[in-house]
């Protein structure tokens, strides 16, 4: 199976809108997953080991009297006593009656299940994908009007191989790239950081610049690098400084999380980059629970240029808000996603419907207990499909093969 057509093709059964007036959530099924990176993935700077080649999620399948379930992740931990006891309130609820909706738009989350929801806002995955197969409607189209036909990604694997194979050094992670260039990516992103831990500080931060630089020698002109530092540089400002002087050659896109969000320090980098004429967008936002918090990086001055508030952790509702802070400011959001294909899924359909979000994360992962048909990849950019919901459904076999044993019910099906 090609990666550029994103597990298109597989056999599947067609979703059609349910035909009852007023479904009724009748179970919750927990059970972790495994999702599977195309390649081994080193560490990034605050790492204690590689990534390796796979990851784990929590499936989540919310399922109704009229025989559709909506599909998610959890966020970025697995379910405790709290949560599985707090979802079951949605048990008898009509899921159609969980959100604000506003044109055939879902705009806000219903006063009955706000609290929950606001607090579980990974929720929004399989309740998004859920309304979708209940009204016959992509989740893009619950979420605004077309903004674009294809939606550009970045490949977002590219750590620290240098450090981890030694032998090969900074060619591990051009190889890398060459690799991701070939494959149509246009844009790919770097992990930097490598004297917060892995290396001294300031060899690490050579190796930094060593690494950008020879990238951008391999791929040319027309691939956008992207540099994230996983706040590395926390208390080394003038290295943060230096990183970026060192690499202007290079045209970098984008600088991401070079340290802890902080006014002042943001401030102070801005000011600097202005005066040396560096024209690098600033990315920030991925730690953030709760987009409001991003107004003192917005107002009165534009202190972050991408906002990256994590599809999961913020769920549509929190990035549709973040976009609506950025385009306020003149900023874009391209909501921040590790770990997950069905993370990419969710950026993809919020990219294909908000006009300030005009990118998605991609980690290349795949994971062989879900189905996603019809999103295909091809020169740099995916299309989304118009399938219900997200586009998605259990690999039954694989889930009674891999998961059932430790599935977390919650209710009862009917």
């Amino acid at each position: 199976m090609r990666r550029r057509q994103f597990l298109a093709g597989a056999a599947a059964a067609i979703v059609r809108p349910a035909r009852a007036s007023s479904p009724r959530i009748t179970r919750i099924r927990l059970a972790p997953i495994q999702g599977r990176f195309h390649k081994f993935v080193a560490m990034n700077s605050y790492d204690t080991a590689p990534k390796g080649h796979t990851y784990s999620n929590t499936l989540v399948r919310i399922e109704t009297d009229a025989g559709v379930e909506g599909l998610g992740v959890m966020g970025y931990s697995p379910a405790g006593r709290q949560f599985t006891t707090e979802v079951r309130a949605l048990l008898g609820a009509n899921p159609l009656e969980l959100y604000q909706t506003e044109d055939g738009r879902l705009i806000g989350r219903a006063p009955a299940h706000a609290a929950l929801l606001g607090r579980e806002k990974h929720l929004d995955g399989p309740l998004f994908d859920l309304a979708g197969k209940l009204t016959g409607k992509p989740v893009w189209r619950l979420l605004g009007a077309p903004a674009r036909d294809r939606i550009e990604v970045y490949d977002g694997t590219l750590y620290f191989s240098d450090v981890w194979f030694r032998d090969r050094g900074v060619r591990a992670v051009v190889e890398e790239a060459e690799e991701a260039a070939r494959k149509g990516y246009r844009g790919v992103k770097l992990k930097v950081g490598r004297g917060s831990k892995w290396m001294e500080r300031e060899a690490g931060r050579r190796r930094d610049v060593e690494v950008v630089l020879a990238v951008r020698r391999a791929l040319g002109r027309d691939v956008k690098i992207l540099i994230d530092a996983n706040n590395a540089y926390r208390d080394d400002f003038d290295g943060a400084w230096r990183l970026l002087d060192e690499t202007a050659g290079a045209n970098v896109h984008w600088l991401e999380e070079v340290f802890p969000e902080d006014v002042a320090l943001y401030t102070r980098l801005r000011e600097r980059m202005a005066k040396g004429g560096l024209k690098t967008l600033i990315a920030d936002g991925e730690g953030v629970r709760e987009p409001a918090e991003l107004a003192p990086y917005l107002k009165p001055k534009r202190l972050i240029d991408a906002l990256q508030t994590d599809i999961r952790t913020c769920g549509f509702l929190g990035n549709l808000e973040t976009a609506r802070l950025g385009e306020a400011a003149s900023a874009i959001a391209v909501p921040h996603n590790w770990g997950s294909q069905i993370g990419l899924l969710m950026g993809l359909q919020m990219a294909r419907a908000v006009k300030n979000i005009p990118a998605a994360e991609d980690d290349r992962s795949t994971c062989d207990a879900v189905v996603a048909e019809g999103y295909q990849f091809r020169e740099g950019c995916y299309s989304v499909p118009d399938a219900p919901g997200l586009g998605l459904r259990v690999d039954e076999k694989v889930y009674q093969e891999k998961c059932k044993a430790l599935e977390t019910v919650i209710g009862e099906l009917r």
